[in-house]
């Protein structure tokens, strides 16, 4: 398309950015991650969404590859800084002006501890999981593990952010998933209003009854009146 087309295409909801950590290689069209390396280094694995972040959608990776050295794992987030022209830290936790990641079971804001002891701890999962992270309308973050919630992570989000992953320690390599519909508040179901003087109900159905069965057999006349006429 046009400028800014790019983001209207199908696939790129999908995709990573082409700039990314120094150790970061890409493939299947920016769809897959992977840390080159991983015996020697456990940090320069970063990457982001091609695009701003969707509201109430789920932007999703797969792990597809973990190793056992080192410790810590995979770590997911928003942040407000562009990838076209942010210069990448060696991981997560680097990322400052307007960065939250989650990170085990905290949740980090520009690098410091804003919640412990959140949602499941991303140390322990492993090769197939998924984890994702959303925007929603209300700019609140939500984390989701192999799609159940894992609640608010964060609010006050600015309006625009794009999905952070760091390929961080044990996890080495990861794949976007086609995002996913997010959270949805449950709908208040609204109440009628109470009407004290309504008639009994047995006359009130008795005098629709009778209306409208004559009403059904004026139509019905008319239309096999019509039917006669054209014959």
């Amino acid at each position: 398309g046009g400028p800014g087309g790019s983001g209207s295409g199908p696939g790129s909801a999908g995709e990573l950015h082409p700039r990314t950590g120094r150790l970061v290689s890409l493939s299947a069209c920016g769809r897959t991650a992977r840390r080159q390396q991983p015996g020697q280094e456990f940090n320069h694995g970063l990457v982001l969404s091609r695009e701003p972040l969707r509201d109430g959608r789920v932007f999703t990776v797969r792990i597809d590859r973990k190793v056992n050295s080192w410790s810590g794992s995979i770590e997911i987030g928003v942040t407000a800084l562009d990838p076209s022209v942010l210069d990448f830290p060696s991981s997560a936790t680097g990322l400052k002006g307007g960065s939250w990641v989650v990170s085990g079971c905290s949740v980090l804001r520009d690098g410091r501890s804003v919640l412990e002891e959140y949602g499941q701890d991303l140390d322990q999962l492993g090769e197939g999981d998924r984890v994702g992270v959303e925007r929603t309308v209300a700019g609140e973050l939500r984390l989701w593990v192999n799609g159940r919630d894992c609640g608010v992570a964060a609010t006050g989000l600015p309006a625009r952010v794009w999905a952070v992953v760091d390929l961080y320690g044990k996890c080495t390599q990861i794949t976007v998933l086609p995002p996913e519909p997010g959270f949805s508040p449950p709908t208040p179901i609204p109440t009628p209003p109470l009407e004290p003087s309504a008639p009994p109900e047995d006359s009130a159905l008795a005098e629709q009854g009778t209306s409208g069965d004559e009403g059904e057999n004026t139509a019905r006349a008319e239309v096999e009146g019509r039917g006669r006429g054209i014959g």
